[in-house]
């Protein structure tokens, strides 16, 4: 009895040891091509590697580290309006460290270094399409593509890269929702007050909405522009979906986003609500990070709850795309 007890218990250890080991990541910058006429995407590929090939700040090191060999599954990332890839640096980190395949497009357009586009057709029609581009590149890419099981891809949207999500995995958005909401709407002041300004501008008038059905699990965080989806534009979403709401966001206003998202989706998503501000989903302040998006109320432990997001996240991905 004693040894068998020993053998279960050994057995346990190595489970628990397996679950929780990291694999050193590595990360390389290639460039994407867009339509003719539009700059190309730099798109940042973080990937399970043999040695560590990241500076301390997630980015790549000057020596691309060589991939872990085998089949994993990919995730895209979309960053927030204004943002870069490493706003999410411990989720990024996290995933990668875990065998997953992380890439984020830097949105042209709508990134730290140019906000030219928001509220526009650039931001709202351009970054799904971004997001198509990068998995079309990534597949041919003679180092990842043979990296990657075609058949397990996810994708995580933060703010503007919420949206930007829910497009990818099939959202058709009706901008001609927003006016109707803010007609009636008594508690959505910065949205309205953007729409009564003008609302979507429509540079690019020929683009339409760029869906893609290999993206079959999607987590959602603080997603914005939720008013511009209703029953029938959201009828086609067969993903996966995590959806996440702060408690406390005055960005991405209760309850017109994330509660209508959950009560129009054609299947219910997991749902979490965490405490915090919009920027809660932010990673902890360095370099890549500007001191303003990390300010939280009194109380809420940001290290502390994207630990267990992250956790959350992986294991999301786990049940909806397979373990590796």
């Amino acid at each position: 009895m004693q040894a068998l007890l020993a053998a279960a218990a050994l057995a346990l250890c190595l489970v628990v040891g397996t679950a929780a080991a990291q694999l050193p990541v590595g990360a390389r910058t290639i460039a994407v091509a867009d339509l003719p006429g539009e700059p190309a995407i730099p798109l940042t590929v973080w990937y399970p590697a043999m040695e560590n090939g990241v500076t301390e700040d997630g980015e790549p090191a000057a020596v691309a580290a060589a991939p872990a060999p085998g089949r994993h599954r990919l995730v895209m990332l979309s960053h927030g309006s204004g943002g870069v890839p490493l706003n999410h640096r411990d989720l990024i980190l996290h995933l990668a460290s875990s065998g997953i395949i992380v890439a984020a497009p830097l949105h042209p357009y709508d990134n730290a270094a140019d906000r030219s586009g928001p509220g526009t057709d650039l931001q709202l029609l351009g970054r799904p399409r971004h997001i198509g581009r990068s998995i079309d590149a990534l597949l041919a890419h003679p180092t990842f593509g043979p990296l990657i099981d075609r058949a397990r891809i996810g994708i995580v949207g933060y703010s503007a890269g919420g949206f930007a999500a829910l497009v990818v995995i099939g959202g058709e958005p009706n901008f001609a929702l927003g006016p109707a909401h803010c007609a009636q709407a008594e508690h959505d002041s910065g949205f309205c007050g953007w729409m009564r300004r003008g609302g979507i501008q429509r540079l690019r008038p020929d683009w339409t909405a760029v869906h893609d059905r290999r993206v079959r699990a999607a987590v959602l965080l603080a997603p914005a522009y939720g008013i511009f989806f209703d029953r029938k534009g959201l009828a086609d979403v067969a993903a996966a979906i995590r959806l996440y709401r702060a408690e406390a966001d005055d960005v991405v206003r209760h309850p017109f986003n994330e509660e209508r998202l959950r009560r129009v989706l054609p299947r219910p998503p997991e749902y979490a609500v965490v405490p915090g501000g919009h920027f809660v989903f932010v990673s902890p302040c360095r370099r890549s990070t500007p001191g303003g998006l990390c300010r939280d109320a009194s109380g809420v432990d940001r290290p502390r709850r994207l630990r267990r997001m992250n956790a959350e996240i992986q294991d999301f991905f786990d049940r909806s795309l397979g373990r590796d």
